[in-house]
């Protein structure tokens, strides 16, 4: 252990599951030699929070601090430490299950994670921005790279293994995960068919994303223009489902080509999705690309390829609250929101 914090800092703990939420103080934690101690200023709401708040998802006990992500400036390193120092902006993924179960994830105004799980701020955006960029590229990564072995050759410490599709489908164009993974796609691919869906007023932002054709979901002719608008009509290779589409869409794999892979990626959004028998599902979850080849590389490569123009800021955001008295009061917005992600500044 190499370094030592003997102040209080606050937590917002959620006492069991279903709430409530408490603010605690607590003892700030020794730090080991990979740890950095990151001093909370933007923290970032993802619908999974509110999953693990009213059903327990990956909660493994209670009271729990929960949340996923966010963004703030070092204030302490371990020894083993050196690419980042006091001061610096960094973006960390704050997930708990990678810490102490005792210390917990992003909803409290200190931070300790692994130095690997987090991200000098790019110079290029601001910090609320820098805050919503882990989660949702480590699952888009995920889905594309482990689930569906389609390689990102621009990602050059991850597997190659697999080969490209003939076209793929993403359910929930634009959610952040979605928003995500047609850029990758695109930069990885620059000829392949890309449709997504989206609600009408996202087409723009996802065509400038990458998308050949955005798809209007809440059409009663969805599925048949999914297959008209996929090459030759015939149908997709791949799925991706970032928001669970299929759990009311039961018949969305009617849309995948007879010929094709008939391969399903679905994110964890605590909501199952069942596909019909010749349709090979994967179940994506993002901590799982940490164990494999150059996952430990993926969010410390952030800044390199925002800075540079590889991976734009998925979506807007936008910051609905400060403070962590507020948070547990503006937490449920993000069921709401569309095509933007919501912060919360400290």
């Amino acid at each position: 252990m190499t370094s030592v914090n003997t102040q209080m800092t606050a937590q917002l703990q959620c006492m069991q599951q279903g709430g409530p939420f408490k603010i605690v103080h607590v003892t700030t934690p020794t730090l080991g030699p990979d740890q950095v101690l990151i001093r909370q200023r933007v923290i970032a709401l993802n619908p999974i929070n509110v999953k693990q708040r009213d059903e327990g998802i990956t909660v493994s006990h209670w009271p729990c601090v929960l949340g996923s992500e966010g963004a703030g400036t070092v204030a302490a390193v371990g020894s083993k430490v050196n690419s980042v120092q006091l001061g610096d902006e960094v973006a960390a993924w704050e997930v708990e299950p990678h810490f102490d179960g005792s210390w917990g994830g992003a909803f409290q105004d200190h931070v300790v994670v692994a130095v690997e799980f987090l991200a000098k701020k790019p110079k290029n955006i601001t910090l609320e921005e820098a805050a919503s960029l882990p989660i949702c590229f480590v699952t888009a990564v995920s889905a594309i790279v482990e689930s569906l072995k389609i390689p990102l050759p621009f990602l050059e410490a991850l597997s190659t293994e697999g080969a490209a599709p003939s076209s793929v489908l993403i359910l929930g164009g634009s959610s952040a995960t979605g928003a995500a993974a047609i850029q990758l796609l695109r930069k990885a691919y620059p000829s392949l068919p890309i449709l997504a869906t989206s609600s009408t007023k996202h087409r723009a932002r996802l065509e400038d994303l990458g998308a050949t054709c955005v798809i209007d979901y809440k059409s009663t002719s969805v599925i048949s223009n999914i297959k008209a608008a996929s090459p030759g009509g015939a149908g997709v290779d791949v799925i991706i489902d970032c928001v669970s589409a299929g759990a009311s869409q039961t018949d969305i794999c009617d849309v995948l080509d007879p010929a094709g892979s008939k391969r399903y990626a679905a994110v964890l959004t605590g909501v199952p999705v069942a596909v019909p028998e010749g349709v090979t599902f994967f179940d994506t979850m993002a901590v799982s690309m940490f164990g494999l080849q150059g996952g430990h590389q993926l969010i410390p490569s952030l800044a390199k390829l925002v800075e540079e123009g590889t991976y734009r800021v998925p979506l807007p955001v936008r910051v609905v609250g400060h403070g962590l008295e507020q948070l547990a009061d503006v937490l449920d917005e993000v069921m709401t929101v569309s095509g933007e992600k919501v912060v919360v500044t400290l």
